[in-house]
């Protein structure tokens, strides 16, 4: 009896949960062409986040790259640190976390310019950490001034107006766990939004995901191999898929 619960389970995880979950997660695919006309682009270049409710008044985009930065309050850059000069509007989800496995991805937005792209924050799930409550503190990111952090789901849900649910589907079990034991490694480690994603000393949100995987399994989940990997990046890239979404 005990050698047949260590085989149902891998690095603390249920073996059978698992796949049964990855088996939903493909029927509920979505495409991710489906959202694109929630982003804002530029020429051919998805770039930022429509507004919600009222119609994209596209001449206020036609500026330069110095006046849509200059204004930035660049502690915000790459997390979601609100300054206390600018009153904080309100925004949720109800992303479901039911079909999560472990190594699932977490984007999260909400409306308005943000320099980090269309999407602006990020986060791998780690389902040991899990256990049904929107308070249990298993998403791993990162944030100003607080480094490489677990993240609770409830932190998602009321601070962004869209969430999105997306996996690696041509990843093992093993692989996955072996992605977050990495990351957890790290965990303290300093948050800096201008390094170079290969820098291995420095972090930012989008980022977590994406040295776990590529440095795991070598796959890149960064969509144009730019200088940072942005969260819109892994949502564009080839080797994510989105099976779920929500939007307040």
């Amino acid at each position: 009896m005990m050698r047949d619960n260590i085989e149902k389970k891998y690095g603390g995880i249920d073996i059978i949960e698992f796949y049964y979950k990855e088996g939903i997660k493909k029927k509920k695919a979505i495409p991710k062409e489906t959202f694109y006309d929630r982003f804002l682009k530029i020429g051919d270049l998805i770039m930022i986040s429509k507004p919600y409710e009222r119609k994209l008044d596209a001449k206020k985009y036609k500026i330069s790259l110095y006046e849509l930065l200059k204004d930035v309050d660049y502690e915000e850059v790459f997390g979601i640190n609100i300054s206390p000069k600018r009153k904080k509007e309100i925004y949720y989800n109800n992303l479901s976390f039911k079909n999560f496995t472990i190594g699932d991805i977490v984007l999260a937005t909400s409306p308005g310019f943000h320099i980090q792209g269309a999407i602006r924050h990020a986060a791998i799930f780690d389902s040991r950490r899990y256990h049904g409550s929107v308070d249990d503190e298993c998403l791993l990111t990162a944030e100003p001034n607080k480094g490489v952090i677990y993240e609770s789901i409830r932190f998602y849900h009321e601070n962004f107006g869209e969430a999105w649910g997306l996996y690696v589907p041509n990843t093992t079990l093993q692989q996955r766990i072996a992605v977050v034991d990495e990351l957890t490694k790290h965990l303290g480690e300093r948050y800096y939004w201008s390094a170079h994603k290969n820098n291995p000393k420095a972090w930012y949100c989008s980022l977590v995901p994406w040295r776990g995987y590529y440095n795991i399994t070598g796959i890149d989940i960064d969509y144009n191999d730019g200088y940072w990997v942005l969260p819109i990046d892994i949502f564009m890239s080839e080797y994510t898929e989105v099976f779920e979404y929500s939007r307040g």
